[in-house]
């Protein structure tokens, strides 16, 4: 019995050794210097949203509002999907953190040395001493993932610090692999093997090299890599359309050791870190993370590889949506009968603006010739708000309501996050000063510098001049289904949905105060984006305020403009129409008179009004009481 047992385990010990020489040589974990790499602190700063300041040309030829990049983003975490959020064009996960502009050592320190996985912390603002984590790397930002209870307390400024520990960080035996905003702790997690003397690394895309666009000439060290999603059957032949926030994906026949550039037999592992771009070579952001022009890279598939399960942090629900199918023909569509919209696609961004002081005010001259002092723009109005006459005010010119607010990270206010972004409706909350903490509505634009704001009235008696607003922007890409021919501008869904729209016959029908013939419209014409502008129903002609009735109207007041079209900007078109919000009052000045906001817009036959008195902002926000 012993020789038979000794028998036994002998051909088992033969046949296991011909099965491994067969197989190969088992794989085998990576082993690291981390020991040995420098541990240093960097600091940024939260960066401003950076919309687009105008229409952007798409890559057929259209224009877009895009929106997304940059600054403080509530809605965005690892783990959505990257497709479907609307106006979105490469807009990036988390909170975009910049580099701080007094660095003893120059403004690269943050971008280079922060890596994705390290824990940062709050060193500033309402939330300090509140930690997060870098989740990638995108242009001149670092993208920092916070919990929702920081996310909501944070402002644009906020310092933020990070133990910075990726610089020098190698793989032993492998000096040919590069690793770059890449965290130790997220290496030692991401399971990497030696498999045929190659580093196996788990993804879940294999991106070929004719897909990967803009990247390629800067520095590896920063910025980031482009999948193209220009073309668009693309993205389902290569299943972009199933990529999240947070993927790692593998670009094929790339370098992104000293430089980013193509390199046949190269490779590059990143991490998805913005949305997709309709901008021709742009595309899905990847930060680069490992890198290797010899071959030295290999990947296994695997759609749970995202650095959301790799550092321990919840992954969102799936938010966004996969590219949309082929419109449907018109004909086909079933009769719209209930208001339903996008709303919940809509990218949530924090926008910010000071209170701006009242200039000084010299005699101008009416459109009569007439001495004016021209009162009411800008400032604290303590007497005047939604609901309230845009006539009769003593030496009143353009007599805004409300609060005044002004961005400054742009030079221009027209150019600035606030005015592109805030959508009437939106939330406004006080961050400095006697108020902070008090919350209101964004309630609207006067073109040129001045955005509005409404606080309740103890709140108004507590703020001052340069008190800081934050307004939780939300609106841009609005679209009613059904109606996507319809432009809504500068309207957060909740408001929207507050219109008493109602639907006939392929008509939306909407309640209006009055309307006004697009031939006395004036000061607004061909300009700015429907977006940051007003423009201006002239009441400087006495008979034509008298034939409409233009006395009778009050700020916020809803009306419609006749034969004008507000799709880009508004200008002439027989039987379109404009529906907007009145955002100040008279002007005695030639060309001007009470402002308008667009917030709808469509060409003939799509829009009907109806007369309703109470078709006012007022009432909408539920500022003063319902007639």
């Amino acid at each position: 019995m012993k020789t038979k047992m000794t028998l036994a385990t002998a051909l088992f010990i033969v046949l296991a050794t011909a099965l491994a020489a067969v197989a190969g040589p088992a794989p085998q974990t990576v082993a690291t210097n981390r020991d040995k790499v420098l541990v240093i602190a960097v600091q940024g700063q939260i960066a401003a949203a950076q919309p687009s300041r105008g229409y952007l040309t798409t890559w057929d030829g259209k224009s877009k509002m895009a929106v997304g990049t940059g600054g403080i983003n509530y809605n965005l975490r690892l783990g959505d999907r990257v497709f479907g959020w609307a106006a979105g064009d490469r807009a990036t996960v988390g909170v975009a953190v910049e580099s701080v502009s007094d660095s003893r050592s120059g403004q690269d320190a943050w971008l280079a040395d922060a890596a994705i996985g390290n824990e940062v912390r709050l060193v500033g603002g309402e939330a300090r001493g509140g930690k997060g984590i870098v989740v990638g790397k995108f242009g001149g930002y670092v993208l920092v993932q916070f919990p929702p209870d920081v996310l909501d307390r944070l402002a644009v400024g906020d310092r933020v610090q990070a133990k910075a520990d990726s610089l020098g960080l190698e793989i032993e035996g492998f000096p040919d692999v590069f690793l770059h905003g890449l965290s130790p702790d997220l290496l030692d997690k991401l399971g990497l093997r030696v498999v045929d003397g190659r580093i196996e690394v788990p993804v879940v895309k294999r991106i070929p090299a004719e897909i990967v666009g803009q990247g390629a000439g800067s520095f590896a060290l920063t910025g980031n890599w482009h999948i193209q999603t220009c073309y668009p059957p693309d993205i389902k032949a290569y299943g972009l359309d199933e990529l999240r926030f947070g993927d790692l994906v593998l670009l094929e026949d790339t370098q992104s050791d000293y430089w980013k550039g193509h390199y046949t037999g190269g490779a590059t592992i990143g991490v998805v870190c913005s949305g997709p771009s309709d901008r021709s070579g742009m595309g899905i952001g990847v930060t680069p993370v490992l890198s290797s022009r010899a071959g030295k890279l290999a990947s296994r598939l695997d759609t749970a590889a995202n650095v959301a399960a790799f550092l321990g942090l919840p992954l969102s629900n799936g938010g966004g949506a996969a590219p949309a199918a082929a419109p449907v023909k018109a004909a086909a569509r079933k009769p719209v009968t209930a208001l339903r919209t996008n709303k919940d696609l809509l990218i949530v961004t924090a926008v910010e603006g000071v209170v701006q002081p009242a200039s000084a005010r010299e005699y101008t001259t009416t459109y009569d010739g007439r001495p004016s002092l021209t009162l009411g723009m800008a400032s604290i109005n303590y007497r005047v708000t939604l609901g309230d006459p845009v006539h009769g005010w003593a030496q009143g010119d353009h007599v805004e309501p409300g609060v005044t607010i002004q961005g400054r990270d742009r030079q221009s206010p027209s150019e600035c996050a606030l005015a592109i972004l805030s959508c009437i409706g939106n939330e406004a909350e006080v961050l400095s000063g006697e108020a902070r903490g008090a919350k209101g509505y964004y309630i609207g634009r006067h073109a040129g510098a001045d955005d509005k704001v409404w606080f309740p009235p103890e709140t108004v008696e507590k703020l001052a001049l340069n008190d800081r607003v934050r307004v939780k922007a939300k609106g841009v890409g609005l679209r009613i289904e059904g109606f996507e021919d319809v432009k809504v501008n500068k309207l957060s869904p909740e408001i929207l949905e507050k219109l008493g729209l109602a639907f006939k016959d392929g008509r939306i029908v909407v309640p209006v105060v009055m309307e006004v013939p697009g031939r006395i419209m004036g000061s607004g014409f061909a300009g700015s984006p429907v977006e940051i502008l007003d423009y201006d129903i002239q009441t400087t002609c006495p008979e034509v305020v008298e034939q409409y009735g233009l006395k009778k109207l009050r700020i916020g007041d809803v009306v419609a403009i006749r034969d004008h079209a507000g799709l880009n900007a508004p200008g002439r078109h027989p039987g379109a129409v404009i529906i907007g919000t009145i955002i100040h009052g008279f002007s005695d000045m030639g060309g001007h008179g009470p402002g308008v906001n667009p917030i709808l817009s469509a060409m003939p036959g799509r829009i009907e009004v109806r007369i309703d008195p109470n078709a006012n902002l007022a009432n909408y926000l539920g500022i003063k009481p319902r007639p």
